[in-house]
């Protein structure tokens, strides 16, 4: 991953997480997944990336994104972190910057 660029898709903040701690998760998580697209968007073959860290806070979140094909990161998806990440937010944690 080597984005030169962050846009934000309008769902990307309809869990009132900001842009400026969306932001800090994927700049300092370290370690991101690779997700494939849920079944319900079988019309989407982009593969997501999950980015699992704390906002400058220490509010633990979860950030989906998409990779662009001229490398721009397309965040879709922020929120509080659900219990599902929970194992791989542990294994992130030693990647964290």
């Amino acid at each position: 991953m080597k984005a030169t660029h962050v846009r934000f898709a309008r769902s990307a903040t309809r869990h009132r997480v900001s842009k400026e701690s969306i932001l800090h998760v994927i700049i300092h998580c370290g370690l991101h997944f690779d997700e494939p697209p849920p079944a319900s968007d079988a019309g989407v073959a982009d593969p997501r990336l999950l980015f699992l860290g704390d906002d400058a806070d220490g509010c633990p979140l979860e950030v989906i994104v998409v990779e662009s094909s001229d490398a721009e990161l397309v965040v879709i998806h922020a929120m509080p972190l659900r219990n599902k990440y929970k194992q791989q937010y542990e294994e992130a944690k030693t990647w964290r910057l």
